[in-house]
């Protein structure tokens, strides 16, 4: 692929004083056709001239017309095709998070005041979390929005998919409490329920009383709940407080439903949030016993962006997850 001649930068200019300097900003904003914004978000977010004019109801020659010469503004490739795959230049990685903020501000500015309807309202609820958190809420929340909001569409992805996404593409992340506090971008939250760590045993494993010391977990085989590069989170206990006792793993899974059937079938002892054992309890052969643990509490909580959080509809399905949330079965402690 062709270099590209550094141009001139499209960033602000500053004055002296340190305050952008709108002279120069309007004479840079006259040489650039702002119509190739758009463009150039669904270009960055899709790595696709397909893609992206199939997204926009334009031609594939406009867009790639649309590419040379938001490579020229920019001075950079800002895609480069790597064999059959295509992948963001830093330029772009660079550009994509507040382009999508710019747009995400300049539909909200253009956008009718009108009432918001969630009976006519269609939405795009994007929910990042764990498979458990999946199980738990998704049928609740489908049952609610079947009953007042017909038209809105929730998708939900685990936690395990790329951390490198914009976190003002996701609508909520429900996690742990000191999990979801260590994000690097400043976060609005929510809570949620409140949950304690339990331990499951397979049926037929008799040798467990109801009561099992910190001790006795640590010597047995263990399976646990381990996504790649959140290794140190959960031993930092920021993934659940008793991921001090997980010593001696001999399976590692990327989500929680499968523990229960790994347990089932082998001598194995796993640690899983209450609500989590009593809805495996439900498919699987297992028992549920109390670990002698002081640091059990588990505190779930819903987070978002500033950004996220100024989406159309976003406050009303703030209240919508918090009336699912608390019609779900009491764990341990229970509803906040």
């Amino acid at each position: 692929m062709a270099r590209h001649v550094k141009s001139a930068s499209v960033g602000v200019a500053t004055a002296s004083g340190g305050e952008p300097s709108q002279r120069l900003l309007t004479q840079r904003l006259r040489r650039v056709n702002l119509d190739l914004l758009p463009v150039l978000h669904a270009l960055l977010r899709t790595c696709s001239v397909t893609a992206s004019a199939k997204e926009l109801g334009v031609s594939q020659p406009a867009v790639s017309k649309a590419l040379r010469q938001l490579r020229e503004i920019f001075g950079d490739d800002l895609i480069v095709s790597r064999g059959r795959h295509a992948r963001l230049t830093e330029r772009g990685r660079e550009v994509l998070p507040p382009l999508t903020a710019i747009l995400s501000d300049l539909e909200l500015l253009l956008e009718s005041p009108r009432p918001f309807d969630p009976s006519t309202e269609r939405l795009r609820i994007v929910i990042k979390t764990a498979d458990y958190v999946s199980v738990l809420l998704a049928p609740q929340l489908a049952k609610l929005c079947a009953l007042e909001a017909p038209h809105v569409h929730l998708l939900f992805l685990e936690q395990g998919a790329s951390e490198q996404e914009d976190p003002d593409q996701i609508d909520f992340l429900i996690m742990p409490r000191p999990l979801g506090q260590t994000r690097r971008k400043r976060m609005e939250h929510m809570p949620l329920w409140r949950d304690e760590m339990a331990c499951i045993a397979s049926s037929r494993d008799t040798r467990w009383g109801q009561i099992i010391t910190p001790a006795e977990f640590r010597d047995a085989r263990q399976v646990v709940y381990q996504v790649g590069e959140r290794i140190a989170l959960a031993r930092a206990g920021l993934i659940q407080p008793t991921s001090v006792l997980e010593v001696a793993p001999v399976c590692e899974v990327p989500n929680f439903l499968v523990i229960g059937a790994i347990v089932e079938e082998a001598d194995c002892l796993a640690l899983v949030p209450r609500m989590v054992a009593q809805e495996l309890a439900k498919s699987r052969d297992i028992r549920i016993l109390d670990i002698d643990y002081p640091e059990r509490r588990l505190d779930i909580d819903a987070f978002w962006t500033q950004a996220a959080g100024a989406k159309r509809g976003h406050a009303w399905f703030q209240s919508l997850l918090f009336r699912a949330a608390h019609g779900l079965p009491s764990g341990a402690n229970g509803r906040i």
